[in-house]
């Protein structure tokens, strides 16, 4: 079953090399626009977030967070699935941001039940709007139900003036980008989706196409960044339409598909520092043709 699964996206990504990068418009770090984000994409925001979404898969992430003079406010590990695989999570303050961070897959059996429920499991509807995948809305519960909601809203009423940072790799993307939204649902009257920011690092598809609307809304400053040659953003499989050029379709909102805006490193050697990307804000929203999508 796994093969089966992976095998169209190794297949089709042997057409990388065929990608002529001069027709494509990439930015440097020290020139990246701003689009309609309030906040400027650059490595004073990824490199911090990848620190912290590293941290996340130790039991101890206090040496990762005193790098950025930042304390751990709380950690937890609960069970998020049937085979009690756990997910890891931790709040933590620095000068700049109050932090909310979340592990990836750890396991073979938890990357197993993953895809399982991705293929077979129902939807779940997410409050707010639109339905998502049962196994990140269930794995982001069991985190919620640990007092984290309610942590991040207290530090924010005792820290206004300070972004929270939502942030992880692989699964713990898909649970901080759920995470995001729920707290701005949850915060509406309060919180302002400019005081809001979420980072992820190889992050799957999380939802349908009104989860990605409702996200885009309501945090508007999320940044997908996005490997060249991380299988991990191209599944759950999209629905694609069969006339050329080929590209993801909602499928009356019942297909996966990604929330805006992904930023693709198209090198084989990526650095956040000074690697060139593409910010990618072409049709269709959060599925650009011209980045990751344009490999399949």
């Amino acid at each position: 079953m796994l093969l089966l699964l992976f095998l169209p996206q190794l297949v089709l990504s042997n057409k990388i090399s065929d990608i002529h990068y001069s027709d494509l418009d990439f930015y440097s770090p020290s020139d990246s626009p701003k689009n309609n984000w309030t906040v400027n994409y650059g490595s004073w925001l990824t490199l911090p977030s990848l620190d912290f979404a590293a941290a996340a898969y130790s039991t101890d992430p206090s040496p990762c967070l005193e790098k950025h003079k930042a304390k751990l406010v709380l950690r937890v590990q609960v069970p998020c699935d049937a085979f009690r695989d756990e997910c890891w999570a931790f709040i933590a303050i620095s000068r700049h941001f109050i932090i909310f961070s979340v592990r990836g897959t750890q396991t073979q059996t938890q990357l197993i039940v993953e895809i399982i429920e991705s293929m077979t499991a129902p939807k779940k509807e997410f409050p707010a709007g639109g339905s998502v995948q049962h196994y990140f809305y269930e794995s982001l519960q069991a985190i919620w139900n640990a007092g984290f909601g309610t942590k991040l809203a207290e530090l924010k009423k005792a820290y206004p003036k300070l972004k929270i940072l939502f942030t992880g790799h692989s699964l713990g993307g898909a649970i901080a980008s759920l995470a995001s939204a729920q707290f701005a649902m949850e915060n509406n009257r309060t919180i302002k989706p400019k005081e809001l920011l979420l980072v992820t690092f190889g992050q799957p598809r999380v939802g349908n196409i009104e989860y990605a609307k409702l996200h885009r809304r309501l945090v508007p400053n999320s940044f997908r960044i996005v490997h060249r040659y991380d299988l991990v953003p191209h599944i759950p499989y999209c629905y694609e339409r069969l006339r050329r050029p080929h590209k993801c379709i909602p499928l009356h909102s019942h297909g996966p598909f990604h929330h805006p805006t992904e930023i693709w490193y198209p090198t084989e050697e990526m650095n956040l520092n000074n690697s060139l990307f593409k910010i990618c804000d072409g049709m269709p929203i959060g599925e650009d043709q011209n980045c990751r999508q344009n490999l399949i």
